[in-house]
């Protein structure tokens, strides 16, 4: 829904000896892609092109939303990728969609929060919901470096449906990092979902759902754990 900065995570990580390499999907950051354009399909080819500059296997990191594109990624191209870590995401699972997903999570805020353009094409949220939902655990000082950063969300990506198999999404590695006061996605959400598709390995995290404007660094640490 929005344009989620790793700059400082980036920075540390790099700090640490890390490649990290990021990039903007179709109609957020400095891509200019139309919002009638933007598609889950859009998001999923660009992380395919970015990956495939590549000659080795990678860690690939989703937040939010993402959990669903890199899911996706990795079904499609698992040689090219040796770790899947998950931040605070919708997985796919029982043919489910973000929507859905959302929508079944009762200690969700969002989508009583969302404000939809005329034509449901796009939705965004109000200054109060960013503050008491979006960057709930966020000082003032985060949240007015953040905000201009906000971008309009499609919402076809909310209704696709991915498709995994054991012989692909489910052969990599994976880590899930858990959002402990997480008001758009409930920790309780978080960890069922990493649970319902095997995911052992998770740790969890003291911020909201945005820890990589919250808490970059402790972020950092954790993703270099995973």
């Amino acid at each position: 829904m929005y344009t989620w900065s790793f700059t400082q995570t980036k920075q540390i990580m790099e700090n640490a000896g890390v490649k990290v390499i990021s990039f903007d999907l179709p109609g957020h950051g400095d891509d200019k892609t139309e919002i009638g354009e933007v598609s889950f399909a859009g998001y999923v080819q660009k992380v395919k092109a970015e990956i495939a500059k590549l000659s080795t296997p990678i860690t690939l990191v989703g937040h939010s939303l993402a959990g669903f594109v890199i899911s996706q990624v990795a079904e499609e191209m698992p040689e090219k990728i040796e770790k899947l870590v998950f931040i605070a995401t919708m997985i796919p699972h029982l043919g489910k969609s973000v929507f859905e997903i959302i929508k079944e999570d009762n200690q969700s805020k969002l989508l009583q929060n969302l404000v939809f353009s005329d034509d449901q094409s796009w939705v965004t949220v109000n200054m109060e919901a960013l503050k008491e939902v979006v960057y709930n655990g966020a000082t003032i000082e985060q949240i007015n470096a953040a905000a201009p950063k906000l971008v309009r969300q499609a919402t076809q990506p909310f209704f696709a449906v991915v498709s995994t198999s054991e012989n692909a999404f489910g052969k990599i590695e994976k880590t899930f990092i858990v959002c402990e006061h997480d008001k758009i996605l409930s920790p309780n959400a978080q960890r069922n979902m990493s649970k319902a598709v095997g995911i052992s390995k998770a740790f969890t995290i003291s911020t909201g759902h945005v820890p990589q404007i919250e808490n970059p660094e402790e972020l950092a640490k954790l993703i270099l754990k995973a």
